[in-house]
């Protein structure tokens, strides 16, 4: 059964389907092989057949319920009222009293909770292997990790369970599983979605992420959960007029790192594939351009080996402390040996930031956005196994800037490697031009399908 939103609207209104249905065949998978290690709890089968019940004798409300019947999945960092947040550690569990704003809007717009997915413990992590609950299974290619740390929330779009699924990402963990699992990951601007009712990694920057099959639907939720919270403090008030930037009235201008400045870890075939997506951009008449990318790298460091993984501490340390045989050992280290850092390394660091901030102002004025590998390479659990910490790092080689930066971020299959296991790549562009960044994913994608859909682009 196809879940795609936009697949499941026709459906709906033909009345080829019921929410009714659809939840009870998504209920009817989650026992399933290609189900393991990709949730840490589901809803109550009796509430969610209820729910969707409820959304059937509603079909004359379909316009005024933009996510009629989609099934969701949630990262289980982020609350729903009455059920266990976790955090993949056992010992952490809560139950959670409210629901996490953003959750709240896509059940009042129609849309089917079923449940809670997998993840790095403590969003600590960009492998998806961190986790007491298992690890999600990689539906490509089980030997391959599934990317983390929002693992589960991934497969349960990739493998057809969820319509759409919420994941997190601070340096990474809403896109890199979307290339290990062959989906759309859409990270938006930080400050888009709430932050309330989550666990933080990073609060300052941390932000709620989508999964879905095709980039026009993960922003047709986007467009549908966006918007200012009063109650967070992280909630920019001028958030009005990020979802509907107009496109520049030119052809577009994308940028991309410098052949000296890529790093595909030894591996020539993703090397391959991603000078393949490069030159089916330029097919699309897209002028692509080398460019420096180490104003973006610089700030990679801050995240795993500098003092932002010093809110890691301040989040969830108490906790650690408190439990001192709580927590995945390498995820436990990390949060910990955080404390090592100090207030004058924080600022140092938050100076950097606006430093970088600052001299990218011109590229952006100049280049409308950014294309790179997901991830450099693809990783085998065994691999992982051998180097958890390098690995980890080397994942988040193309991402670990984009959140401390404020940059939106859509990340898109590109091909297939030889081992089966889907390899992306990812548009990036400052707030604002999520709309934009959706065009160009989607075109991208259209072109990936063969010379038939090749089109220019000048929006």
């Amino acid at each position: 059964m196809n879940l795609a939103p936009s697949h499941l609207r026709v459906a709906y209104r033909s009345g080829e389907f019921k929410p009714s249905g659809v939840a009870a065949h998504v209920l009817s998978r989650l026992n399933d092989a290609d189900q393991s290690g990709v949730w840490i709890s589901t809803a109550n089968p009796e509430s969610v057949m209820a729910a969707a019940r409820a959304l059937d004798a509603r079909i004359g409300e379909i316009d005024a319920l933009p996510l009629y019947g989609l099934v969701f999945s949630v990262k289980d960092c982020i609350d729903v009222a009455g059920e266990q947040t976790t955090s993949a550690c056992p010992e952490f569990a809560y139950l959670a009293k409210d629901t996490s704003p953003v959750v709240a809007d896509a059940i009042a717009a129609g849309a089917i909770y079923v449940g809670k997915t997998n993840m790095d413990q403590f969003a600590t992590g960009l492998v998806g292997v961190r986790s007491p609950y298992g690890v999600a299974r990689n539906p490509h290619n089980p030997d391959y990790i599934p990317g983390g740390s929002s693992s589960g929330a991934a497969v349960s779009v990739a493998t057809g369970t969820s319509s759409f699924a919420f994941g997190t990402d601070t340096g990474g963990s809403g896109r890199v599983p979307a290339s290990y699992c062959g989906v759309t990951g859409f990270k938006p601007a930080p400050g888009a979605f709430s932050q309330r009712g989550m666990v933080y990694a990073c609060r300052s920057f941390d932000t709620i992420s989508l999964y879905t099959q095709q980039p026009d639907d993960a922003y047709d939720v986007y467009r549908v959960l966006a918007r200012h919270d009063p109650d967070d403090c992280f909630s920019p008030v001028e958030f009005a007029g990020w979802t509907e930037q107009a496109s520049p009235p030119r052809p577009l201008k994308v940028a991309t790192p410098r052949v000296d400045q890529l790093k595909f870890f030894g591996n020539t075939e993703t090397e391959r594939l991603f000078g393949d997506a490069l030159h089916r951009l330029r097919q699309l008449d897209l002028p692509v351009a080398p460019v420096d990318f180490s104003p973006f790298t610089s700030i990679n460091d801050l995240m795993f080996f500098g003092p932002f993984l010093a809110e890691r501490d301040v989040s969830v340390g108490a906790f650690l402390d408190v439990n001192p045989d709580a927590g995945v050992r390498i995820v436990r280290d990390l949060v910990i040996g955080s404390r090592k850092f100090t207030a004058a390394d924080t600022y140092r660091a938050l100076y950097e930031v606006r430093e970088v901030q600052r001299s990218l102002r011109e590229f952006w004025e100049t280049h409308d956005a950014l294309v790179v590998p997901t991830v450099g390479t693809i990783l085998s659990i065994a691999d992982v196994a051998r180097d958890p910490l390098t690995s980890n790092f080397n994942n988040g080689y193309y991402t670990n800037y984009a959140n401390p930066l404020g940059l939106a971020a859509i990340a898109v299959p590109n091909a297939v490697t030889g081992a089966g296991v889907p390899y992306g790549v990812t548009f990036l562009a400052p707030a604002g031009r999520e709309r934009l960044l959706t065009d160009l994913a989607c075109a991208f994608m259209e072109a990936a399908a063969g010379p038939e859909h090749l089109r220019r682009v000048a929006i």
